[in-house]
């Protein structure tokens, strides 16, 4: 297992491997760095030999801070409790946890042992809990002990109180954090046992039991956001999330020394590509709190010195709104990388200004892509903040027409993406997983750009977003939304249809204002009328203090259309 050291990348994401000038909207980033074969638990206990003193988590909230060494030890008897549980290879343990030391161990646990761990909201109530259990079969469960989490047990669990579920077959166990309830483990106690079990012959068991685990087997399963559809369970395998940490590695370079996990664990972005980033490259991981929190962020990012975040604009647009932000230092931030929606470069070049940033652009990628697909951060012109960058090392990219043709450089298209990353499938689906991954190994991702001939990708909107009118003209919200997000006094713009059986679709927008600033709805439009169209111009826009979000802070549009509906009807 070869630990590869971190590349400094400062001219670009391996620019001499991309074609000088393209043609056609086709991309592949051949990297210098050959792939690894081997799993994160190898690769952890590699650093843990090499670096056992130096300090790899700070989980600030609970004041607990690990050294390699520590976290070894608690990973180590975890994994000997499972085992003594009876969880054995591909087991799923399902963990609705928040952002805590317990659910970064148990990441670690699951590549140990062979696990695959499902990321869960810690926050779903009982029907989302009941149905992950049964699709995926799952063979254990881990929450937060306490009068909510008991509640929604019951009501998941039907026959919680009973010695095994008949109402869930596949579930053989229940573990809790905190106080321990009955028909439930304590994982307090289970560490306790396993620290009882660590001997020298055992530690040698599980030595051979990691040695093992197929780096292509699954380490985990991410539920998609579900702000488009309902959540779906992408399957990641070991290689794929080994190999996704050291391309990142070698585009941030130095900057990913001190990473701030400032979203929630159960998404890909903080929950893989941020708590896993110490057991691929020495470094140190801060997790600022429990649960996302603006201030924890500031507090923990002056602090702790962190010197990058991958991101969603909900974290900087919540700093920028915070009147106590000029208090903390954020001089140590050195990369960060925004994504998870469309991007305005207005707020990109605000960032950098206002914190002092030395390079912040966009990064796009998708939970089913496994990695981010594109970035910004080298590019030396305003296509740092206008594009979402270029393809990430090892990967294709394609934008391809309804027949899955590739479009010419300019013309739009559907972004599909190849490569070593891609997820291996949604697990126990495979009639969903045929419909988005194709023979060939091309993943649609459903989102449509276009692509320059230097290979920057321009993002243009979900193709389920695209909004049809009654003459066959397809309209991207994003372009609108960029196009009112202009206006000096607009903060942020969500921009929608709602069906309508003469004209197709309506187009219709909600804005929310800079603090402090006001604007009518006439001027806007005035406004807009020297940007777009007239057939682009939002037929109502209503102002709001606030979006519907997800927990990744994506706005769910069928909502804003639901309330435009009601709006409309008084």
């Amino acid at each position: 297992m070869e630990n590869y050291s971190v590349h400094d990348m400062s001219n670009g994401v391996e620019s001499a491997c991309l074609p000088k000038k393209l043609t056609v909207s086709y991309v592949h980033n051949a990297s210098s760095r050959p792939l690894v074969y081997g799993t994160i638990a190898q690769s952890f206990d590699k650093l843990a030999r090499q670096y056992p003193d130096y300090e790899c988590y700070i989980f600030k909230e609970e004041e607990k801070n690990y050294t390699y060494a520590s976290l070894k030890y608690e990973i180590d008897c975890m994994s000997l409790a499972l085992l003594e549980l009876g969880f054995k290879k591909n087991d799923r343990l399902l963990v609705a946890l928040p952002n805590c030391s317990e659910s970064a161990v148990l990441t670690h646990v699951a590549s140990k042992l062979g696990l695959i761990k499902v990321h869960v909201n810690p926050d779903a109530v009982a029907c989302e809990i009941t149905s992950t259990l049964t699709k995926l079969e799952c063979q254990g469960i881990v929450m937060v002990s306490n009068d909510t989490t008991t509640e929604t047990l019951r009501e998941a669990i039907p026959d919680f109180n009973q010695e095994s579920s008949s109402s869930i077959p596949s579930l053989k166990h229940i573990i809790l954090t905190g106080s321990n309830i009955s028909n439930a483990h304590s994982y307090n106690d289970l560490m306790k046992k396993g620290e009882n079990k660590k001997t020298k012959e055992q530690e040698e068991i599980l030595y051979k039991k990691q040695e093992s685990i197929d780096p292509d087997s699954p380490l985990g399963i991410i539920m998609t956001s579900g702000s488009t559809d309902e959540p779906k369970p992408v399957t990641l395998t070991n290689f794929g999330v080994l190999n996704t940490i050291l391309s990142h590695l070698d585009y941030f370079g130095s900057s990913f020394s001190h990473p701030c996990g400032a979203q929630v664990m159960f998404h890909i972005s903080t929950g893989i590509w941020t708590i896993l980033i110490m057991a691929v490259n020495k470094c140190t991981v801060t997790i600022p709190s429990l649960t996302y929190n603006v201030t924890s962020v500031m507090q923990a990012i002056d602090e702790e010195k962190c010197t990058s975040m991958i991101v969603s604009p909900i974290v900087f647009r919540d700093m920028l709104a915070d009147s106590q932000r000029s208090n903390y230092d954020f001089s140590s931030l050195k990369y960060v990388g925004i994504g998870a929606t469309s991007v305005p470069a207005k707020l990109l070049r605000k960032i950098e200004t206002e914190f002092g940033i030395d390079r912040v652009g966009q990064a796009y990628g998708l939970s089913e892509s496994g990695c981010l697909l594109t970035m910004s951060l080298h590019c030396e012109d305003k296509r740092r903040h206008t594009s979402i960058g270029q393809c990430m090392p090892h990967m294709e990219l394609k934008l391809v027409d309804d027949n899955g043709q590739i479009v010419p450089i300019g013309s739009q298209g559907e972004i599909w993406a190849r490569g070593y990353s891609i997820m291996s499938g949604y697990y126990n689906d495979p009639e969903t997983t045929a419909e988005t991954i194709t023979n060939a190994g091309w993943l649609k991702t459903g989102d449509l750009a276009t692509m320059d001939e230097d290979g920057y990708l321009f993002f243009a909107g979900r193709k389920k977003h695209i909004i049809i009118t009654g003459t066959g003209r397809n309209i991207s919200p994003t372009e609108i939304e960029h196009a009112i997000e202009d206006h000096e006094s607009i903060d942020e713009a969500q921009v929608f249809s709602i069906p309508d059986p003469r004209l197709g679709e309506i187009i219709h927008a909600f804005a929310k204002l800079n603090n402090g600033m006001h604007c009518e709805v006439d001027e806007l439009k005035q406004f807009l009328a020297d940007k777009l169209t007239d057939y682009k111009i939002p037929e109502h826009i209503c102002f709001v203090d606030k979006f519907p979000r997800t927990a990744l802070g994506k706005v769910t549009k069928f909502k804003l259309a639901e309330e435009m509906q009601n709006i409309l009807k008084q």
